[in-house]
Parts: C-alpha cells; structure tokens; sequence
C-alpha cells in the first residue's frame, strides 16, 4: 500500500550542458563538516565537485578532466593520512584503469590523478571499501565486469606506489555488478555481498561462494537490518536495462536458518522502471533503515513517468511512499544535511539516444524531507 503522507521536496541545484553524468560520491571534500559530492560526466569527460556556499546554493569545482571517462561508482577516503579525503574511482567501457585523485590543499584546485591499477578488461562497475579480512584496514573491491572478475586489494602504506601491489580476484566467470558488507553468518566479521552472492573470507586468502538468489539479475544491492531481528537483510532492485526488460523488481531477501542456503524473497515493488539507484538511511528519524528507490525512466519520461520511491521500515512490512514524479535520476546517494537524511539526484541519459532528451535531464537535484 502506497502511503503519500511522508512529504520531500525536490530542489533544482544545478542545471547544466548536455552530457552524460555517470557517478556520484557523496563526502566532507573541504573539511567544513559539511557534505559534499562529485559527479563525473562522459562526452565530455570531466569530475567536478559540488561545494554548498554561505547562500545555500551549490557551486562546481573542476578537478580533473584529461582521463577516459569514469564508470558508476566511486570511494572516498583519506589515502594519504593528512585528513582530506582523496577519490578512487574507475573507467567505464572506455578504458581499464582504476584511478586515485589526491585531494590538494585547498580543494578548488585541481587535483592529481594516479594510477592505482590496470585491470584486464575494460568497464567497471561499482567500488566498495571495507574490512573485510579484520586486520583494522580497508580493502578495496572493483568489479571488472569485461574480465568476469571481482578485484581486491589492500590499501596500500604507501598510496604513490604505481600500480599498488597485489590485485587479486575474489571470483572470476561473474559479469555481475553492486557491492555491499555485512556479518551476514553472525560470527562478528564482516562477509562480502556482491551481486547475487556472499562471500566469506577464509583463512589464507581464499574466498568461499554463497548464492542466496538465482533468479535475480542487474542488480543494484544495499543490506541492513530492515526488520530489527538483528540479523542483515539484502535490498535488491533490478536494473531493467541490464536483464533487457523494460521493468525490474524491488525484492528483501532475508536469511534462513542456515545462510548458505537460498533466502526468502518478499518482493516490495514488480515494475520498476529501469531502477538504477538504491540507497539505505533513516529517512524518517524513528532509527530504523529505509530504503529509497529511484527509476531512471525510459525513453523521453513522457509515456511513462519515472517514480522516486521510499520504503519505511515497519517491523515485519516495508511502507512504500512515492516521494516525487516526473524525473529520472541514475545512481542517486544519500547525502546528509542540516541533521537530515536527503538524496542527491543525478539523471542520466546518453547523448546517441534516439528518443527525445528529457526536460530537466541535464540537471541536478537534492530531495529533502518537509
């Protein structure tokens, strides 16, 4: 049941030229205790960097563009250990280099691009940072997705180290996609969830496999304990595009018993229009995770209205509230502000698409609740 009562608003941030807007990283990229967040764009390949002024607009800042074009998904992280963050992302169809930007002095400036790694196959898709293997250090995770492989790699004393040494796979013969970590066995470290699986770490380096769907495909993936059983669950949403239908479902997936074994599915939404963002807060202040989902929208958003959609943890049922209509957005983050949790909406449509270019497609948006 579709509850409206759970107002957002949709606020215009930026209205920019026609390209196409890839990633989005949300992080305090100036010190100021304040979020901010990056976006990178294909045709033409540029990052910026959106800072919020003393008026309450949201001002770019170019940081890099001489680069084959970024993919989806990016981290965030202090590399150096100087406390300003530096960004790690990777390229899209264009290219197979991880890369790492170090944040300078003052962070208007441009910053400095290095190579942390050259993966054999072109296009990446999603990066996670995690400690995942207990030694009190993140590793770093890249789906390879033209290689059929997922990479990881210790962060490394030394960040300046060019390639930074020992990539190794966790699973190859995938082409999946999205990244998550969770204690998802109860024995107080974290496992890695990435596409349709689970992986535990075992001694000496090796990764153990666990499916707990089969039937899902083109995934975007969040976990939190939506029930309050104090187990993690799963949050799926299907991206229409990559299992080549028009619609995807919005599925939780909860452990048994045994968590090796497949999980049970509720499904919280069948018809998703290309469903291309799903994050995890406390949306509405009561303490439990929500999950937002947001549809990309198809063809020129006329015929079919894309849906911004929230979903209230209620113990034992999820409350779906449609938060704004008309606009796509393509991996929208969360962003906190003001004490709020609220959502940095970035649509995307690529420039050689036939149909008419969506009104507002060029735009930035920040959703935030009344």
């Amino acid at each position: 049941m579709v509850n409206d009562q759970f107002v957002f608003r949709r606020h215009t941030i930026y209205e920019g030229l026609p390209a196409e807007r890839m990633s989005c990283v949300v992080g305090d990229l100036n010190n100021d205790g304040v979020d901010e967040f990056v976006i990178s764009t294909r045709n033409p390949e540029q990052l910026h960097w959106f800072g919020r002024t003393s008026s309450g607009t949201w001002e770019p800042h170019l940081m890099d563009d001489t680069f084959a074009s970024i993919s989806v998904g990016g981290v965030l992280v202090d590399l150096t250990g100087n406390g300003r963050l530096d960004l790690i992302a990777s390229t899209s169809d264009k290219g197979n280099y991880v890369y790492w930007w170090e944040c300078p002095a003052d962070p208007e400036q441009p910053w400095v691009r290095r190579d942390v790694a050259r993966l054999p196959g072109n296009r990446t898709h999603d990066l996670l940072l995690a400690d995942i293997d207990g030694d009190g250090r993140q590793e770093l995770y890249v789906w390879n997705q033209d290689a059929k492989t997922l990479f990881w790699v210790q962060l490394p004393d030394d960040p300046y180290v060019t390639p930074w040494p020992d990539f190794k796979p966790v699973v190859t013969g995938l082409d999946e996609q999205a990244l998550a970590a969770a204690d998802v066995d109860g024995d107080g470290q974290l496992e890695l969830i990435a596409g349709c699986s689970w992986y535990r770490l075992l001694p000496g380096g090796k990764w153990e496999r666990h499916v707990y769907t089969e039937d899902y495909g083109g995934t975007r993936v969040v976990t939190a304990d939506f029930d309050g059983d104090g187990r993690p669950e799963i949050a799926i949403c299907e991206v229409g595009a990559d299992i080549g239908k028009p619609h995807g479902r919005l599925a939780l997936f909860k452990p048994g018993k045994h968590p090796e074994d497949l999980w049970e599915a509720q499904v919280l939404h069948d018809r998703i229009a290309d469903g291309h963002s799903l994050q995890v807060a406390d949306f509405d202040g009561d303490g439990h995770p929500d999950i937002y989902v947001g549809e990309m929208g198809l063809t020129d958003w006329n015929d079919q209205p894309p849906v911004q959609r929230i979903f209230l943890s209620r113990g034992d049922r999820m409350e779906e509230h449609i938060i704004d209509t008309g606009v796509g957005t393509h991996e929208a983050q969360v962003i906190k502000l003001d004490g709020r949790f609220g959502i940095i909406s970035k649509p995307y449509r690529s420039l050689q698409d036939l149909a008419p270019r969506p009104e507002g497609v060029d735009a930035l948006y920040l959703y935030l609740p009344e």
